[in-house]
């Protein structure tokens, strides 16, 4: 079917009103939420999302949840000589001339799918919903779209000015939340050509409008957002990348890189051996969004075919932008053109393609090739500018550029496309536990395993919080290129209080280490033993059975035997740790490996296990016992608020379990009723929990607690003043009275 228009055009992004034709087969919903790259993947040629979903739902975000986005849209290009046609045809996924009116069709959207398409989602992680062995990453989305069509069969629409190419297109993504392997995501396109036609001189290429902002700062669509950009192109790593200038007009540019990386092709194209000289037949080419004033070179391409070259989308993918053209992207006049809104494109060719004949230098009818690229992101190195954009800058970029082109190579050592003697040396491994030997393939998308995430259980008390996790999830895991288990220890983080919302941008990828802990009488980490947090005998949760009945007289009985056994605790034995009630914390708490000195591994670490969690008082009944509320006085502003009215709060603590809270004026008038309950109360029912709080983490509270954001029933900003509640017992029916002041 034909892709979503609605979602193309969040038309106040675009400045013109467009009509929109929606089919319920486009998805554009799916985006990576493992590892720290939100990046939406679609079943229709295109990534990124125009910013449509903003903010609830991610184009490219990197840390997630920071809000910095790094990319309005990409979208796949394929390019070839058609010997039917007599003529260069090319195909695009999405382009800076994607359009749709009423009166000239489709332009640019040229990908369609089939009726009852949608993205197949697979996990390699066994407590993943999405679990499938075939997996090859811990989030897998996989989709199939193709070239074939002058108009949309779901709709009728013309597809403007479009000669389809006839391939049918098979899209896998993959994504890791390993933290050697959290910041990118591979993207994998296998093109096969359907029709009786062959195509020579095929070229493939990815598209973007890589927009780096930090939208706490800079709402997307507003005047300056996209005007801010530059960019470079290194043709050692094949990688392009593109930054924020100079962050205007908000406070500061976010401090970040996006790049786009080709990492293989299967086969190579003609005279190439190997993954490090494929960059000869990499290229990379840059124009500004729309635009053909100004500089020529700088036009963006409007024909598959052109007189001119920088008119011509063909000769784009099959020719780099001259040197002088890419210097000038990151630096500012008169010598570049920085800072500026322009659109990238990768690309790679002339390709080869293979079929049940072999390998040929043109794409024949039922032959195929596949292209993969990763896009990755990376925090700034240094105290430099941003403009700068030194070698120093990109030193992690490059650093998560090299952990993608390993994950893509696998078992590919040398990078030669085949599997050499010595190569095969990945162990499989199923949901058993067994070990097979190498199967005699190449293996790619292949990355070391560290040890699996420990299950754990945080318990939330006043200006207290303890964690509980498991041996058996991290203490016996298998390497799978080893086989052996090489478990060494464990550790475990914490963000300081206010971290969240002081420096919402990087507070996760920043968190301090408070404890590790790790195995005795080797080389590896401090040998501390576990005696310190090791429990006298496992606990379990009830929470955590897997058994619920109910017994003879009609209670809910809960077995035990089989809930998670924990066996370690934080803090260690005889120490206190004092937490600020009212504060949100995030706790992280991962295992770690011995590393393979064989293999050249250093010692790995699995992804964090985090926590969320705001100490506060237990829930209680005692009519003895005070409701209270803090900070009261509340004035305006407090440290703790976020930015505006909605990202305040005050709480009431002491409460009841199950109790109603109901704010009066002076005067007698209800402000508001809030509704508590322990077992099910997050923090969801007002914005702070929303703006500084994550859906994968939802908080831990004591329950004894519930938030206010001042905000009334009638979705009104309370005024300075003396306030009273009453809040009342559900359980007993006993009423408690108290007051708080506003100060604004």
């Amino acid at each position: 079917m034909r892709l979503a228009f609605s979602r193309l055009l969040a038309v106040f992004l675009l400045g013109v009103t467009l009509s929109s034709s929606v089919t319920a087969d486009d998805d554009d919903h799916q985006y990576t939420n493992i590892g720290q790259i939100g990046l939406t993947v679609s079943n229709f040629g295109t990534i990124g999302t125009r910013n449509a979903y903003w903010p609830n739902q991610p184009s490219c975000e990197y840390p997630r949840g920071s809000r910095i986005e790094h990319m309005y849209q990409g979208g796949l290009w394929i390019g070839a000589y058609s010997r039917a046609n007599a003529r260069f045809l090319v195909s695009t996924g999405a382009s800076d001339q994607a359009f749709r009116s009423s009166t000239s069709g489709i332009t640019g959207f040229e990908f369609t799918n089939d009726p009852g398409a949608h993205i197949v989602r697979r996990s390699s992680l066994a407590t993943s919903p999405d679990f499938t062995p075939s997996a090859v990453s811990h989030q897998d989305f996989v989709a199939d779209f193709a070239d074939l069509y002058r108009r949309v069969p779901a709709t009728g629409d013309t597809i403007n000015e479009h000669s389809p190419l006839q391939v049918t297109v098979h899209e896998e993504s993959y994504a890791w939340n390993y933290p050697f392997a959290d910041f990118f995501v591979i993207l994998s396109y296998t093109i096969r050509n359907v029709s009786t036609d062959t195509f020579d001189s095929v070229y493939v290429g990815l598209w973007t409008n890589p927009v780096v902002r930090n939208t706490n700062l800079v709402r997307p669509g507003t005047g300056g957002y996209f005007e801010h950009g530059a960019a470079g192109y290194d043709s050692l790593v094949r990688m392009m990348y593109g930054f924020d200038y100079d962050g205007i007009p908000g406070e500061r540019p976010a401090d970040s890189y996006i790049g786009l990386k080709l990492l293989g092709t299967t086969p190579f194209p003609p005279g190439v051996d190997s993954v490090g000289n494929l960059r000869k037949n990499t290229y990379f080419n840059a124009w500004r969004y729309r635009s053909n004033i100004g500089e020529q070179a700088y036009f963006s391409p409007t024909d598959d075919q052109h007189p001119d070259r920088y008119l011509s989308r063909y000769s784009r993918l099959a020719q780099s932008l001259p040197q002088n053209y890419i210097d000038a992207l990151r630096l500012p006049p008169p010598q570049g053109v920085a800072p500026i809104n322009a659109t990238y494109l990768l690309s790679v060719g002339p390709l080869c393609g293979e079929g049940p004949s072999g390998i040929h230098n043109s794409l024949y009818p039922g032959d195929s090739v596949n292209v993969c690229l990763a896009v990755t992101c990376a925090k700034k190195e240094g105290s430099a500018h941003a403009r700068s954009d030194t070698r120093e800058q990109r030193r992690t970029l490059y650093a998560h550029a090299d952990w993608a082109q390993r994950a893509y190579n696998g078992e590919d050592v040398n990078g030669n496309n085949i599997l050499d003697p010595g190569e095969d040396i990945v162990a499989r491994i199923d949901t058993l536990g067994l070990v097979y030997q190498p199967d005699g393939k190449l293996t790619r998308f292949l990355l070391p395993f560290p040890p699996r995430e420990p299950k754990v259980r945080a318990v939330v008390e006043n200006q207290k919080v303890t964690l509980y996790w498991d041996k058996a999830s991290s203490e016996e895991s298998v390497d799978p290129i080893s086989g052996q288990i090489d478990f060494e220890g464990y550790r475990i983080y914490r963000t300081n209080a206010g971290a969240d919302f002081q420096s919402p941008e990087t507070f996760l990828l920043n968190m301090s280490l408070v404890g590790e802990f790790d195995v005795p009488g080797n080389h590896v980490g401090h040998n501390t033993g576990f005696s310190q947090i090791l429990l006298d005998s496992a606990i379990a949760f009830e929470r955590d059975s897997i058994r619920c009945y109910p017994d003879s007289i009609g209670n809910t009985r809960c077995d035990t035997t089989y809930a998670t056994r924990y066996w370690y605790r934080f803090p260690p034995k005889g120490v206190e740790i004092t937490h600020l009630n009212g504060w949100q914390y995030v706790y992280g708490i991962s295992a770690f490996d011995r590393g393979d000195s064989a293999n050249g591994l250093p010692s790995l670490e699995c992804a964090k296990v985090l926590k969320r969690v705001i100490p506060g008082t237990p829930p209680t009944s005692n009519p003895s016992v005070e409701v209270r509320v803090y900070p009261n006085p509340y004035y305006a502003s407090s440290y703790w608020d976020g930015r505006g009215e909605r990202n305040r709060k005050i709480y009431f603590y002491n409460l009841p379990a199950r109790c109603e809270i109901r704010i009066y004026t002076l005067a007698g008038d209800v402000v508001t009723e809030l509704d508590h309950d322990a077992g099910s109360y997050t923090g969801s029912d007002i914005q702070w929990f929303q703006t500084h709080g994550d859906a994968q983490t939802v908080p831990n509270l004591a329950g004894g607690e519930h938030a206010w954001d001042l905000i009334t029933r009638f979705d009104q900003a309370i005024a300075s003043g003396l306030y009273l509640f009453t809040v009342k017992d559900k359980d007993n029916g006993n009423i408690k009275r108290g007051k708080f002041l506003i100060i604004k």
